[in-house]
């Protein structure tokens, strides 16, 4: 059809050539032309009759073309397996098809908006975007693509267009395959040896097979794959489904081996190394391994879980045995001393915010330096209360005089051949001075906190035991093995005395054996009780703060209080601190917090006697710390805002623990 209007003009020309030849017959015979003239004139109508015939033709079949692609687009529009719809900003519809009302799988009025087939959809987030987005309503899944209408289309108000497609069955493939996937566990009775202690032969056997039957029933119901390579090792493969259903029951293997003890009354506690999602198996194994370092570390009775990049924790709520040997803490000595000897020079920092652990712990490192002829100094991130005290008994003994520095002081000190001692924290962020972190070609980590997900980068040693009270009781242990000529001063037996006292509250909780031991080894060695007190007194304002904070205390449901305080003062954790340790002393009371205001938002001190773990309750706020000891900062709260965090952490804490889990003391 298109070529009829081509042919029609070939048609005139054709005409036109005709024409000229009668021109040129007309000279030779008129008559000829005249007959030839009509004859042209006749073709001429009948060319043009029949070019008008075939264009009305042409344009009706156009009409009818076009005609049956507009009902096509429409019935495309409305019945094609694509929900399409148009809103405005309050999410209101403009248009839709029909698609949208049924897989909406609900009747939708005029007022109606897109969070009736989206819910949940967060159109300030997506408006004025291009983009596409998967999600999940009424048992099925669904891609939505949008984007802005905009140019002439647009008129009135603004608009978005979103089309949405089911994709429900590709996405449950997808799931599929995911749900398949494997995941790696590492698992290791974490305290073996202290369980099977004084037992005989068959109670050991007993134990064991009994570990081992609740073990293979577990990964039985994962229909997983359970094997035993060593002693108190296990390996088990079992895939991302079971992972999700462990996950949900909060790794109850934990409570499941932790009711079985032997004759000694110590319970059984697991610690377990999870990976998943990872790209090889390689990975998956790596992962697995650093997931068990990291529960260890922790303390054990725990799950150190690896999902896409990210760790969680679960259990954490034994009490941490104190190890009976002291095999480790010879050949850590040892080892520093070999490190110090060969050094061109030492400095020591503990955490931010100094307390008399850390700095004890770093007068006590700085002894062993300075006993080898060594260069030393304490990097201390700011004249506080702790340091302002023992620098005032540093003017009777010349050689502590220029002992601290600043960290901007510290900085050109750390060069080729220095060793950097962290005491009291392996947290990077948590350090006196961050700066001087990468400087230092050598970094001895010593601590007693449960090991967090951050650690100090690429540490040459790390002497890591979460069972201690204090890094002051481990400094003291060091130093007994460190060399038996070494002295300590006065000022430097009180400081690390000073710091067991702080952080067992007087010897009342995280307390055993080795604790008294390196206490009665450092009064040996001159520290001064009196001295003591007097580091621990405080001032007036102090006192007055610390009573406020006592008068705003409110009592919770299980053993727990929490006490607030809304005054900006300065240094207020000292009294915060000392608040959250004097409300232990309550009748019934297991657990205390404190909250108060600092200049970022508000900030928890936390206590325990013992049966509540603070430092997992304030890890899920950021925080962190030891099982009876911990810490958080909440940033841009309030003090009311940051109360209901606590609050509902605490209950699901107390909701998750078994009634009958009351651990007995499993320290020496």
């Amino acid at each position: 059809m298109p070529r009829g209007p081509s042919l029609w003009f070939d048609t005139r020309v054709y005409l036109a050539v005709s024409a000229a030849l009668l021109l040129i017959i007309l000279f030779y015979n008129k008559y000829v032309a005249v007959i030839g003239a009509i004859l042209l004139y006749i073709l001429y109508l009948y060319g043009r009759e029949r070019h008008l015939e075939r264009q009305k033709q042409l344009s009706a079949y156009l009409d009818l073309m076009s005609e049956g692609v507009g009902q096509a687009a429409r019935y495309a529009l409305q019945n094609l397996p694509l929900a399409i719809a148009i809103v405005d900003a309050a999410g209101k519809f403009h248009w839709r098809n029909s698609v949208v009302a049924d897989w909406a799988d609900t009747e939708l009025g005029p007022g109606d908006g897109i969070d009736r087939f989206w819910p949940g959809i967060d159109l300030d987030r997506l408006w004025g975007k291009s983009g596409y987005e998967s999600f999940h309503a009424r048992g099925r899944h669904y891609q939505a693509v949008y984007k802005p209408i905009e140019g002439p289309a647009q008129d009135g108000p603004a608009l978005m267009i979103f089309s949405f497609t089911d994709i429900t069955a590709s996405e449950t493939v997808k799931l599929s395959c995911e749900g398949a996937m494997p995941v790696l566990a590492y698992i290791q009775i974490d305290n073996y040896s202290d369980v099977l202690k004084g037992l005989s032969e068959s109670q050991r056997s007993a134990i064991l097979a009994e570990v081992n039957r609740r073990l293979a029933e577990w990964t039985g119901l994962l229909e997983g794959f359970l094997k035993k390579y060593n002693e108190d090792n296990y390996i088990a493969v079992f895939d991302r489904r079971a992972l999700d259903a462990t996950l949900a029951d909060k790794f109850d293997i934990l409570d499941t081996i932790r009711s079985i003890h032997g004759g000694n009354r110590i319970p059984v506690t697991l610690s377990l190394g999870v990976a998943a999602d990872e790209p090889t198996i390689a990975a998956l194994g790596q992962r697995a391994q650093e997931g068990l370092d990291l529960a260890l570390g922790r303390g054990g009775d725990q799950a150190a879980v690896h999902i896409a990049g990210k760790v969680q924790f679960y259990g954490g709520k034994a009490k941490t045995v104190e190890k009976s040997t002291r095999v480790k803490a010879r050949i850590v000595a040892q080892a520093i001393r070999d490190l110090i000897a060969g050094a061109a020079s030492v400095v020591v920092m503990g955490h931010a915010n100094e307390d008399f652990d850390s700095l004890g712990a770093a007068l006590g490192v700085a002894r062993m330096a300075r006993f080898l002829g060594k260069p030393v100094h304490v990097v201390v991130s700011r004249p506080g209360v702790a340091v302002e005290k023992l620098a005032e008994c540093f003017d009777d003994y010349d050689e502590h005089r220029n002992l601290f520095v600043d960290p901007v002081q510290a900085e050109p000190l750390v060069g080729p051949g220095t060793v950097l001692f962290v005491v009291d924290t392996h947290r990077p962020a948590l350090v006196a001075a961050p700066a001087i972190l990468g400087k230092a070609e050598k970094t001895v980590v010593i601590d007693h906190h449960r090991r967090a997900e951050d650690f100090i980068a690429n540490p040459l040693l790390v002497y890591l035991e979460p069972s201690s009270s204090s890094t002051s009781e481990l400094v003291a242990e060091l130093i007994t093995y460190f060399d038996e000529k070494i002295d300590l001063t006065r000022i430097e037996a009180s400081a690390l005395y000073a710091g067991i006292v702080v952080d067992t509250k007087s010897f009342t909780v995280q307390t055993g054996v080795r604790t008294f031991d390196a206490a009665a080894h450092l009064r040996r060695a001159g520290a001064d009780p009196k001295l003591v007190r007097r580091l621990f007194r405080v001032d007036l304002d102090t006192l007055k703060h610390r009573a406020e904070i006592i008068n705003n205390t409110e009592t919770l449901p299980g053993g727990v209080v929490i006490a607030t305080y809304t005054q900006k003062i300065s240094d207020p954790q000292i009294a915060a601190a000392q608040a959250a340790d004097m409300l232990l002393n309550i009748e019934g009371v297991k657990v205390s917090f404190v909250l108060f205001p600092i200049e970022e938002g508000v900030a928890v001190s936390a206590r325990s006697l013992g049966e509540v773990n603070v430092q997992v309750i304030l890890e899920e706020l950021g925080g962190g710390g030891h099982q009876t000891v911990a810490g958080a900062q909440l940033k841009g709260v309030g003090v009311e805002e940051a109360k209901s965090r606590v609050v509902a952490l605490v209950a699901k804490y107390i909701k998750e623990s078994d009634s009958d889990e009351t651990n007995p003391p499993t320290r020496s």
